[in-house]
């Protein structure tokens, strides 16, 4: 049983916003870093040991055909995953059942969250509007290089050129190709220093009954989703807190002796904000 007193509590901004974010019902995930960095112009695109087309840090074209969105937002449910997904399909013109996701990596400085300072983070549901303008601009400079790669590839200006999911269309010579073999090509060109972003009227996917279905139905219909709790690494413990029931409440003193006793319970340690059980599963 633990017994919590109130104190005073200074909070520095990374703080109140942590702290806000967990009394809102939302998971703060924060790595530290620099400032955001979207999508720019001016550098070359790169390609991957595969040959896959890396235009940004939040699209990857494989010459499959398929399209892989980093995710800098987890999903908890909430549906980020598929949201960030249609907002880079729908300027990059992908044929949504070859798009899929992945997490980003912990890296502030391309995937920092502009509204938490730049920390890299997820909470207080401000994913889809925090990343709309700039995962509008990833999927858009990656149709743009795909478009210019055909236009050289054959010799026609670029402006001729018009997209289908994932498909290039010269409609004068009856031309097409598909995304996939125009990774090669487009790994080698200049990104655009900014790109025109599509006319809401001409959305194919974002605010459509009909338009992107959920990217993790299947792996959660089927229990094959990986959540966080699944994670099972040699030695690790499952830690559940009991926290002060009053903001910036600390411990004053608790007694472990019955907690210890249960099957499987391994310590139980103080923490600044309550007292943590350690267990070998929940």
């Amino acid at each position: 049983m633990a017994t919590m007193i109130k104190t005073p509590n200074r909070l520095s901004r990374r703080d109140f916003v942590r702290a806000g974010v967990a009394a809102g019902g939302g998971l703060l995930v924060a790595v530290y870093g620099c400032k955001p960095s979207g999508p720019t112009g001016g550098q070359t695109a790169a390609t991957g040991g595969s040959g896959r087309f890396e235009p940004n840090a939040f699209v990857r074209i494989d010459p499959d055909g398929s399209v892989t969105v980093i995710a800098k937002h987890l999903e908890m449910g909430q549906g980020t995953y598929t949201g960030l997904a249609t907002i880079v399909a729908e300027e990059l013109d992908a044929e949504w059942s070859k798009v899929k996701v992945e997490g980003a990596p912990a890296d502030a400085s391309k995937y920092g969250n502009s509204q938490f300072g730049g920390i890299q983070g997820t909470g207080g549901s401000n994913a889809i509007a925090n990343s709309w303008q700039q995962h509008r601009t990833a999927g858009a400079t990656a149709r743009a290089l795909l478009v210019a790669a055909a236009a050289k590839q054959w010799g026609v200006p670029e402006a001729e050129l018009t997209t289908e999911p994932g498909v290039v269309i010269h409609a004068k010579s009856n031309r097409r190709a598909e995304y996939g073999s125009l990774v090669g090509a487009a790994a080698t060109l200049t990104a655009p220093q900014s790109v025109p972003l599509k006319d809401p009227k001409n959305f194919r996917y974002i605010g459509k009954d009909r338009g992107a279905t959920r990217v993790d139905v299947k792996e959660k219909s089927t229990g094959t989703a990986t959540f966080t709790q699944d994670v099972k690494l040699p030695g690790l413990l499952t830690a559940v807190v009991a926290h002060s029931p009053l903001f910036g409440g600390k411990v004053k003193s608790f007694d472990a002796a019955k907690a210890k006793k249960v099957p499987g319970v391994v310590d139980v340690v103080p923490i600044p904000s309550g007292v943590a059980v350690l267990g070998e599963n929940f």
